[in-house]
């Protein structure tokens, strides 16, 4: 006659792991002056708005971790979110089984205690991605009216700028809202 066991595994997981997701696009500066004039005038611009600018890249991280950096002389934009989470999975399970196979049994017993314990840690890691990915989509629609806005006093300081060198400047309205600009110059 078979006895019974009753035999109790653990498993457990621990790791750090490290998340980051990023965006990259570009600024639509049109090409009124010449390159350098207008990475002046976007670094300018970008200095008003908290950024510092170092070998031309604009960076500023915000304060939910969110890292931004603009080259000012390519106009490419960079966005990054990162974060990272310590994940630490401990499981335990006890289980019969009956003494022809306990060594068996319990061997198959701890793969299935380690199976659980591995997959728990793996929806972990997704849901630390999935956090990252979701900040970066909050902050990038205030990011896209941001560079708008930043798009638009640049080419508006430039076409001023542009104007000057022309002629001289008989009427200027500008209105920030619209962000329309209208120049009359004597030539």
């Amino acid at each position: 006659m078979s006895r019974a066991y009753r035999v109790t595994v653990k498993g457990s997981v621990q790791r750090v792991v490290h998340v980051e997701d990023g965006v990259c696009t570009e600024l639509e500066l049109l090409p009124i002056l010449p390159p350098e004039r207008t990475a002046e005038i976007l670094a300018a611009e970008l200095g008003g708005r908290g950024f510092e600018t170092k070998d031309g890249i604009a960076r500023r991280v915000e304060s939910d971790g969110v890292t931004i950096e603009i080259d000012t002389k390519k106009g490419t934009v960079s966005v990054k979110a990162e974060a990272s989470a310590d994940i630490k999975i401990d499981r335990e399970r006890t289980e019969r089984i009956i003494e022809e196979a306990l060594e068996p049994g319990r061997l198959e017993a701890q793969r299935r205690v380690d199976k659980e314990a591995e997959r728990e840690a793996a929806a972990a890691e997704e849901k630390a991605r999935q956090e990252v990915s979701d900040k970066l989509e909050r902050r990038l629609g205030d990011l896209k009216r941001e560079l708008d806005a930043v798009t638009n006093r640049v080419t508006a300081e430039a076409l001023k700028e542009k104007a000057r060198s022309l002629g001289e400047i008989e009427e200027m309205h500008e209105d920030t809202e619209t962000g329309e600009l209208v120049i009359k110059v004597k030539l």
